[in-house]
């Protein structure tokens, strides 16, 4: 469940992130759906702390350099980022594609970092962004990682899965059917099932008992037609992964 006021606060920060421009406190709550009384008491907080300001009396809004300069802090010594950054640059290397590492987001995947591909067609996405877990070889592969339990404790939280791009329905026995199929394999893969005309195969592992994965993602038809050399590199190096981390 959403904390109400920490929710709206994100809210805000994605606003502006998405709008780009100052906002008066009335256009912010309209966009927000967040009562006047309420965006205006939150506005004043955010300036008292340092992370908005007002760049004319009638201008608005706007975030104030504090919040990159504390995401950029944070960001620099982030434990895995610190690992995991130079595997995907290397995979990236290697594949052509767009690397990710994935975790999981309550019932959705969430990429934590992304390195994408150099070629002028590819996957494009950025840390932070979901998808369902049902129709992303991530998603599969981060289910594969999990106990049976917990894997269909996750999956009956997503029920009625919701359509695949195309409008097709997934079935459960089978997309049960397919993850096992994966961890008998040792990858997982997905064919435009999350966007269309892009696929993408993973290696879900834990670290600490929580479940991650390696992702490469690009146009379909590419990214099937080297599919054999790709798995090898994705698999070469979840090998280089520090033993000290997984499990």
């Amino acid at each position: 469940m959403d904390v109400k006021t920490a929710a709206r606060v994100f809210e805000v920060i994605n606003l502006f992130a998405e709008v780009r421009q100052p906002m008066t406190y009335s256009e912010i709550a309209r966009r927000t759906e967040i009562p006047l009384s309420s965006c205006h008491a939150l506005l004043q907080t955010m300036v008292a702390k340092g992370f908005l300001y007002a760049p004319g009396v009638k201008a608005g809004y706007y975030p104030t350099q504090r919040l990159l300069h504390v995401a950029r802090d944070i960001c620099s010594q982030d434990p895995l980022a610190l690992v995991f950054q130079p595997l995907l640059a290397g995979l990236r290397d290697a594949t052509g594609e767009t690397a990710a590492l994935a975790t999981l987001a309550g019932n959705r995947v969430v990429y934590l970092e992304v390195v994408e591909s150099r070629q002028k067609i590819r996957y494009s996405d950025e840390p932070g962004g979901f998808m369902y877990v049902h129709v992303s070889a991530a998603g599969k592969a981060l289910l594969g990682a999990l106990s049976v339990k917990a894997r269909r404790r996750l999956l009956d939280s997503c029920e009625p899965l919701p359509l695949s791009t195309d409008g097709s329905a997934t079935e459960r026995n089978a997309l049960e059917q397919e993850i096992e199929q994966g961890l008998e394999d040792g990858w997982h893969r997905s064919t435009g099932e999350n966007v269309e005309d892009v696929a993408a195969v993973a290696r879900g592992f834990l670290i600490n008992g929580e479940p991650f994965a390696l992702v490469i993602a690009g146009p379909k038809a590419r990214l099937l037609k080297h599919e054999h050399s790709t798995v090898e590199a994705l698999l070469e190096t979840y090998k280089q992964i520090p033993a000290s981390l997984l499990g």
